[in-house]
């Protein structure tokens, strides 16, 4: 038996990580880790926080 794993994260729903402490020139790298394969990934501001957020394709 073996084992596959992805090399990417599959989400079938919107997620949200919370990038508020997270440096400027770290936030590529975080992008890079939490694409989707075709998603749509943007920042967004909420209470005072903000959050990389990826949105998988219809």
């Amino acid at each position: 038996m073996s084992a596959v794993t992805a090399d990417r994260p599959r989400y079938a729903t919107p997620t949200r990580v919370d990038v508020t402490e997270c440096r400027t020139g770290r936030l590529p790298e975080r992008i890079r880790a939490n694409r989707v394969d075709g998603s749509e990934v943007h920042l967004e501001r909420r209470g005072g926080k903000t959050f990389l957020v990826t949105r998988p394709a219809e």
